[in-house]
């Protein structure tokens, strides 16, 4: 049976990934976005910042038997995503988690510790026992794949700001997953 350790060590290999996604992205560059109206690579950044926080509320707030919507949208999941798209954006533009990589990921540090204690005080039995509504996607799902999808999140984020990378000509680092 997997259980919640099991699922931090896999999140921690993902997170290293990350880190070394963002630790490639040169200062000039942070502040890059391929169009109007889209994330800037330290957009991207923060708003995996900030849906971690999400996500582990999300979670925490289920297994504790609570609903969580701090968005309060109306309608059905796509509509629910399509007006969420413009604060999401506006949000992410949000400094106070870092204006460089490098204050990113030493507030990002602090926001992975809490997430690990609070997912790991979690019971194992809580990965199937716990249901999950996601308030934008609609997602009803088990707890394990509710962690699933926020790893998902972070990796099709970390894909995007690769392919940022590569149209900036910016050497990609070697995926070190097995660490």
């Amino acid at each position: 049976m997997i259980t919640l350790a099991d699922f931090l060590d896999h999140f921690r290999r993902q997170r290293r990934w990350t880190l070394s996604v963002v630790g490639a992205i040169p200062s000039r560059h942070f502040d890059w976005a391929p169009a109007k109206g889209a994330f800037s690579c330290g957009d991207l950044v923060r708003h995996l910042m900030q849906a971690e926080i999400f996500w582990c509320r999300l979670l925490t707030a289920a297994a504790a038997g609570e609903s969580l919507d701090p968005f309060g949208l109306e309608g059905a999941a796509e509509e629910r995503m399509q007006s969420f798209r413009g604060r999401n954006l506006e949000s992410s533009h949000n400094t106070d988690y870092g204006a460089s990589a490098a204050e990113c990921v030493e507030r990002w540090s602090k926001i992975q510790q809490r997430t690990e204690t609070e997912l790991g005080a979690l019971p194992d039995s809580a990965l199937v026992d716990v249901v999950i509504d996601h308030p934008l996607t609609r997602l009803e799902a088990p707890l394990w794949e509710g962690l699933l999808v926020m790893i998902e999140h972070e990796a099709h984020h970390r894909g995007q700001l690769s392919a940022y990378l590569k149209m900036l000509e910016v050497e990609q680092p070697a995926a070190a997953i097995a660490t």
